[in-house]
């Protein structure tokens, strides 16, 4: 996410203020819910007050939900807190019911993110679960070579690695969103397949003041044909600005297409190019707009364009048409134009790159067929 600071400091009192009043056991459900979503939100860094202003907004939407809406919470450096939400339309304050405290944790640990969700899931059964990851990200970027990781989340300076939370993460999720930057690549979407039938994310950043919650709530227990309506809010949500918080990208992908866009982009490169072929990556229209972002996103379509014939595209156009659901861009993001969109974003891998090594490591690269033009 893109950091946009706001005065939230009466809000983090009144937060744990409440959270030291409805700190209360939870009896564990015995007959399972419709649904079960989760929220896990590693805000121990600069987005913290974002965090805050979410949940609360999450208590206005949440009046009347046919299932549970958990939110795991770290803003400090000492406890967290798995809140249970409940509905609540004063926006300066949180009363949601703490249903655990967790001592000392990491959040950006990928055992610990796995302990959490096992506990929400096992203490809150349903029928179906979601979860929503909501945090820094940097797409699918290989360790920096200091003493962190960069991919997901952000907790006193560590992060988590896209393989490590891809392996915490159980296989039963109905849907996954990542309220996150950058999550939109077809190799996190790739690598996340058989984690959730269903996945939405920014192909971009997010702005800091993340999804509509007060909107989208309702819709997260709806059946998940209308996901759809989810990404829309969002859209909806950031279009409607007219100065530069008109800034948003988002795609709905169905998981189980994803296999059949890998087969097809192998059978591309299988036709057209050779080990030690490069790719062209001059004119790709990018949709990485922060200083410095330690990978480059192109858009997948126009890396396709620019880089085989229009007659050789046809059968990967539509199966890409299976894959995304609902895809939406604002024409610019932070003011920069986004002159095309495909809805996914890819990284253009070269020889002597320094994150081939790393990237060698995502299921993409060897399913799509790019190690033909790498490895002998």
């Amino acid at each position: 996410m893109r950091p946009i600071k706001r005065n939230f400091s009466l809000l983090f009192v009144l937060f744990f203020l409440s959270v030291l009043c409805s700190c209360k056991k939870e009896r564990a459900i015995k007959k399972p819910v419709a649904k079960m979503v989760l929220v896990y939100m590693e805000a121990n860094n600069d987005l913290r007050y974002d965090a805050l202003n979410s949940i609360n907004m999450m208590e206005k939407g949440a009046a009347a939900l046919n299932g549970t809406l958990l939110v795991y919470i770290k803003t400090n450096s000492t406890n967290s807190y798995l809140l249970k939400i409940k509905p609540d339309a004063d926006e300066n304050r949180i009363v949601s019911d703490t249903v655990k405290v967790f001592n000392s944790s990491n959040p950006s640990d990928a055992n610990f993110l796995h302990n959490v969700v096992q506990y929400a899931q096992t203490e809150f059964s349903a029928q179906s679960y979601g979860l929503i990851l909501w945090s820094h990200a940097t797409s699918w970027a290989p360790p920096s070579g200091q003493l962190k990781t960069f991919s997901f989340g952000e907790d006193s300076g560590k992060e988590m690695d896209i393989i490590d939370l891809k392996n915490a993460l159980p296989n039963n999720l109905e849907f996954l969103i990542f309220d996150a930057c950058s999550m939109g690549g077809v190799e996190v979407l790739y690598e996340f397949k058989d984690k959730a039938k269903y996945i939405i994310a920014s192909p971009t950043e997010t702005l800091s003041e993340s999804f509509p919650y007060q909107n989208i709530v309702p819709l997260l227990f709806q059946p998940s044909d209308q996901l759809t309506a989810i990404a829309q809010a969002y859209y909806d949500h950031y279009n409607s600005f007219t100065d530069d918080l008109r800034s948003a990208s988002v795609v709905l992908v169905k998981t189980g297409e994803l296999a059949g866009l890998a087969s097809q982009m192998k059978a591309l490169i299988l036709s057209q190019k050779k080990y030690g072929d490069q790719f062209i990556s001059v004119g790709v229209q990018r949709l990485d707009y922060t200083a410095n972002f330690p990978v480059p996103n192109y858009d997948f379509g126009d890396f396709l364009n620019h880089n085989f014939s229009a007659t050789d595209l046809t059968a990967i156009d539509q199966q890409l048409g299976k894959v995304i659901l609902y895809k939406a861009a604002t024409p610019s993001f932070l003011g920069v134009p986004i002159r095309t969109f495909s809805g996914l974003t890819s990284y253009i891998p070269y020889q002597d790159d320094k994150n081939l090594t790393y990237y060698k490591k995502l299921q993409w690269y060897t399913s799509a067929g790019l190690s033909i033009l790498f490895d002998k």
